[in-house]
């Protein structure tokens, strides 16, 4: 089970979307697209924050759980007419995914958290280049339904 869901959040995604039903286009085809980007922009910059050298003890004490517990399976799942896709890590085998990315300030020893893996699913540049990217791909669907 995953925590985190992507879905389209980009600012003007209706408009694009009603454009694009409007000229007979692909809405669901086009709107997987630009999850299956999604998922994928957050998974590399998991696979990079979860390297050896970024993790406690520069990863001397990993046994590659957290690493074997990401999310790689792009699947888009639909709920009516909302879709979403699976990000991070799957919950059920491990949390110490959890742990990496907040940190165990009230444990000792103390363990800071994981540069950059936090930010990889909630940070403003993972956000942003999500949704320039689904922006990205409705505006290329609009292009193509309009050319014919």
């Amino acid at each position: 089970m995953a925590k985190h869901r992507v879905g389209m959040t980009f600012k003007g995604f209706e408009d694009l979307a009603a454009r694009l039903d409007g000229l007979n286009g692909d809405l669901k085809k086009a709107t997987e697209k630009a999850l299956l980007a999604s998922h994928e922009v957050v998974t590399k910059r998991l696979k990079k924050a979860i390297r050896k050298s970024n993790l406690p003890a520069k990863g001397k004490y990993s046994t590659g759980i957290t690493e074997k517990n990401l999310i790689t399976d792009s699947k888009v799942e639909w709920e009516g007419m909302r879709a979403s896709v699976k990000v991070g890590f799957n919950l059920e085998n491990s949390i110490t995914s959890i742990f990496l990315m907040y940190g165990t300030p009230r444990r000792e020893p103390e363990m800071d958290p994981v540069p950059g893996l936090k930010a990889a699913i909630y940070g403003s540049a993972s956000i942003k280049e999500r949704e320039k990217i689904q922006r990205e791909i409705f505006e290329n669907a609009i292009k193509k339904a309009m050319e014919g």
